[in-house]
């Protein structure tokens, strides 16, 4: 247990969190929201100015009823892409299950979904899983999955995997410390202008 612990904390000392397209995802979010309030404001009955009712005597409460379940027109479409095979769709639909943005939160269901588009290829869901192993969220925790899934992101292009892998090679977590493993993917992560990297490489020399 405690080398899962020593890990978690090393990654949120790294500043690493989770992977999404967020430019698109972003965007996505605003034109729905921004399409809604139109719909809403053009839904809207013209109500004649009348002088104000006496207000009424305040009444007993009634019992709180459940609130539903609410998911965003947003995650909706992400859904329909993500369903469909769409890996970036099946990314950003696991950030948003991970954190709760628009849908009830789901640990399980984001760590599938980064699991279908890391099976794809897709770097950003790759390096998600692996952070879902070390924190276990949605999955047991893994030293041995995180290192296989993070590899994975860094052997795809993924800077922030790069740099991960290349100071737990440094570390020695989870494998055996490694100066010549660490100092290649931490150049490889500078040379993607990865600023930690450059300078985590920069006291090795």
């Amino acid at each position: 247990m405690k080398k899962f612990v020593f890990l978690f904390c090393f990654l949120l000392a790294l500043g690493i969190t989770a992977h999404i397209y967020r430019d698109e995802l972003v965007g996505f979010m605003e034109s729905k929201s921004e399409a809604s309030a139109v719909a809403a404001e053009q839904a809207k009955p013209d109500v004649p100015t009348e002088a104000p009712a006496p207000e009424p005597a305040p009444a007993a409460e009634p019992a709180a009823e459940p609130q539903p379940v609410v998911v965003s027109d947003a995650v909706k479409e992400l859904q329909t892409a993500a369903d469909a095979g769409d890996a970036v769709a099946q990314c950003n639909l696991g950030y948003c299950l991970e954190t709760g943005e628009g849908t009830p939160a789901d640990a399980a269901r984001a760590a599938e979904l980064y699991r279908l588009a890391a099976g794809q290829g897709n770097a950003a869901a790759c390096f998600n899983l692996a952070r879902c192993y070390v924190n276990g969220s949605g999955v047991e925790p893994d030293v041995e999955q995180f290192h296989v899934w993070c590899r994975k992101a860094a052997e795809l292009g993924d800077a922030d995997a790069m740099y991960t892998l290349g100071m737990c090679y440094r570390q020695g977590l989870g494998v055996n410390i490694s100066s010549q493993e660490a100092a290649s993917w931490l150049r490889k992560a500078a040379e993607l202008k990865h600023e930690q990297a450059a300078a985590a490489l920069q006291t090795m020399k």
